[in-house]
């Protein structure tokens, strides 16, 4: 016969103020999130001149640099982070996968195309059109954002069970 004792850990439930790890991921997303959001903010923000046909340096040029270097950082991390709601087990929004995937993919072309100009390979007519492609790959990642954005509360407000 089994001790009662043994097993009497098993029968308490953890306090209501503690927090699982489903809370503490839900946290790394909004963080991970507003991060991403901010940083492209700004790039939008101080891309503005040169979207715009006006010359571009300056105080804007360097603050799009700083926060450049910041989304070459975070967007793998926000990526591999975000990935495991791709999971079967979390059933999400389309406009959530999509807004996910947009947003990677605008993201990644928009750092490969400064990337590929930074190269001592491209011709000044292949650099003109590498920034095209950077100005349009990054314009790009804002409307995928908010639909990321869309695509999150859906799915959360699925996930929620409602009376």
């Amino acid at each position: 016969m089994p001790n009662p004792t043994e097993n009497a850990d098993l029968a308490v439930s953890p306090p209501k103020n503690q927090r699982g790890p489903g809370a503490i991921g839900r946290w790394v997303d909004r963080f991970l999130i507003g991060c991403l959001v901010l940083v492209v903010a700004i790039l939008t923000a101080t891309s503005a001149p040169a979207v715009l046909g006006r010359p571009f340096g300056g105080t804007m040029l360097l603050t799009h640099m700083m926060a450049s270097g910041a989304l070459v950082f975070g967007l793998p991390v926000f990526a591999f982070a975000m990935i495991r709601h791709f999971l079967p087990q979390h059933p999400i929004a389309r406009s959530h996968a999509a807004g996910f995937l947009l947003t990677v993919m605008a993201g990644l072309l928009t750092i490969a195309s400064v990337f590929a100009c930074m190269l001592p390979i491209p011709s000044t007519d292949q650099m003109h059109r590498l920034m095209q492609v950077h100005k349009i790959a990054g314009l790009t990642m804002t409307p995928a954002i908010v639909l990321l954005l869309i695509g999150l509360r859906l799915t959360r407000s699925a996930s929620h069970h409602h009376s």
